[in-house]
Order: C-alpha cells, then structure tokens, then sequence
C-alpha cells in the first residue's frame, strides 16, 4: 500500500509542476500539440544599435511555429526559418539609448498571441557615419543664361545690365558652371572620366571601364557606379535589408575592381544633379550616367521623424523628399 501510494504521488505532484509550468511560460496556460509548455530558451544578441537593423535568433523548446518577436521602441519583420527549436527575426531598434524590453509571443497580439517570455535589450546610440572628405564643391549647373532680372521670372543672360542690377552675384554668374563650361567632361561645369583598369586588378583586358559599369567624378574624387538598380521591396526595414544586400553583393563582385562600394549620402547623390538642366527628364549627366533612369534615388541618410525611412534624391528635377509608402521607382547607385 505505502509503495502504490507513493508511485501515485509522484504522478500527482508532476502533474501538478507540470501545469504551474505552463501557466508561468504562457499567460494563458497554453501548451502544444506535443502536450509540452514552449519554453525559450535564449535571444541573441542582446545588444544593438538605434536605427540599424539587427538580426536576432531566438532558441527554445516546444515553440508555435507562430512566435514572433517585439522591442518595444522599435520595428520587427516577420520571422523566418520557424521550427519549434527557434526562428530568426530582423528588427530595427527606436527610441534613445538604454534598456528596451523584448517581448517574445505565440503569435502577433492581433491574431491572439499569448506570452512567452522578456528579454532585457541593451540599445546603444547610433555613431556618426563619417562623411567622404572632398577637396572640392560641385557647382550647381545653373549656367551665364540663367539669371533673373527684377520684376520677371523669365531666364535672362547673367551679362546683361537687368540682371546684374538686380544681383551681381547670382548663381549663374559665379562658379565652375559658368567658367568651364564647355562641357568637354561634361555638363556646365561638372566633370567626369572613365575609371582605369589597374593591371593587377585584371591583367588581360586593360583601359578603362565602361560607363555602365563605373565613372569617376574629377571634382569630388567619388567613383560611382554606373548601373542603376531598382529596388521591389517596400519603404522602411524591408528597402534596408534590400539595399544593404545589394552592396554587399557589389562588393563581392568586386565592381571596376573594388570591394569599398556603399550606399551615398544624401549630399553625395546630390552633387550628381545638375540644376541647370533643360533635359524633361534627367538633371544628371546621361552622356556619362548611361543607364539613368527616370525617378528617385536611394540614399545612406536616415530621415530624423521616422530613422526606418531614408531621405531620396529625384533626378527627374533634382528634389529631396522622404521615404515613404507612395515612393515608387525608387533606384540605387552605389559610389566609393
């Protein structure tokens, strides 16, 4: 009697930790399939930067293969590669430096998604990127025809007495633009020439690289890749990743012979416009950037209200505007 009392004990107290158990992993008790609570087991990392995005892998028993992960000042993809055993998620961590919970679920709280566990994120500041240092300023574009006189809006020649009354220094009158502008390397004053091949970069096929491939831009020092590539995912975290695997593919290709390609900054793309076009749809030299193309372009620079989105550059008319939901046509060129 004492023996089977006591085999009959031990199945009750297991019975009873077995449902504490599941009540403390999920909020509501639940358990799978298996009759096994989901227990996590680790996230990693748990430190990240503000701004950027961060792969993260969740490691576990039993998990819904609905598990899904949330930072509570930040934005979350969908996860990938779920088995009970884990899955990955990539997530781009907001707010200011600091603690910031992670929240692991059975599902997304709309589809009734119970508790899993919390993690404790590490957030640090996003570090300055250093811009590309310069020797020199493009110029505008705007040439010695493109002046104003007072009272008119119409285009006037910068050497006429109207204009010069109205401001001996105006755009069209000083600059690059207006005294190179032959237009030999190319337009009103900006300029341009072919990137050479290094021998021992390929030592069969020498000269330069085609337009298409790679241009150099003799004011600023900056090589810019010449192919323009269209990006299909949507604004914020899913155009990131696509724009970041983009350069790291360039850069394993080795483009013109360098691994240093990366994404512009927003001033950078800029001194590709030209301001003084009277080409419909380009302000960018397409006698050296071959394959323009007819919308706005991706840029390195986060846009402050929303650090998901980006700031975009237009070389249809060479305007600045923000990611966002209605960006279509939205290109990267890569520069180093």
């Amino acid at each position: 009697m004492g023996t089977a009392c006591g085999h009959f004990c031990q199945r009750l107290l297991g019975a009873l930790a077995f449902s504490a158990l599941a009540a403390c992993v999920g909020g509501d008790g639940q358990v799978q399939s298996s009759g096994q609570a989901p227990i996590v087991l680790s996230v990693t990392p748990l430190t990240a930067t503000i701004g950027d995005i961060s792969t993260f892998t969740v490691s576990g028993l039993n998990l819904p293969l609905t598990a899904t992960l949330s930072i509570a000042n930040g934005s979350c993809l969908t996860p990938t590669n779920r088995t009970a055993s884990g899955f990955t998620v990539s997530c781009t961590p907001g707010g200011v430096a600091g603690s910031q919970l992670i929240t692991l679920s059975s599902n997304t709280v709309a589809n009734g998604g119970y508790w899993l566990s919390t993690q404790t994120l590490a957030a640090t500041a996003s570090a300055l990127t250093p811009l590309t240092v310069v020797n020199l300023l493009v110029d505008s574009g705007v040439n010695s025809g493109q002046c104003y006189a007072a009272g008119s809006d119409v285009l006037v020649s910068c050497i006429s007495p109207t204009a010069i009354a109205l401001n001996d220094r105006q755009d069209g009158m000083t600059g690059r633009d207006v005294t190179s502008s032959d237009g030999a390397a190319g337009q009103a004053g900006l300029s341009y020439s072919t990137v050479i091949r290094q021998a021992s970069q390929n030592p069969v096929v020498l000269g330069p690289y085609a337009k298409a491939e790679c241009v150099k831009d003799n004011i600023t020092g900056l090589v810019w890749q010449g192919k323009s590539t269209a990006l299909v995912a949507l604004p914020g975290d899913a155009r990131n990743l696509e724009a970041k695997a983009l350069e790291a593919a360039t850069n394993a290709a080795a483009l013109c012979g360098f691994s240093d390609w990366r994404l512009p900054s927003r001033t950078e793309l800029q001194s590709l416009v030209n301001y003084g076009s009277l080409d419909l749809y380009f302000s960018i030299d397409t006698v050296w950037f071959v394959d323009a193309r007819i919308g706005a372009y991706y840029s390195a620079t986060r846009y402050a209200p929303n650090l998901k989105n980006v700031w975009l550059v237009d070389f249809t008319r060479g305007s600045l505007a923000p990611d966002s939901n209605a960006s279509s046509g939205v290109y990267v060129r890569l520069v180093r």
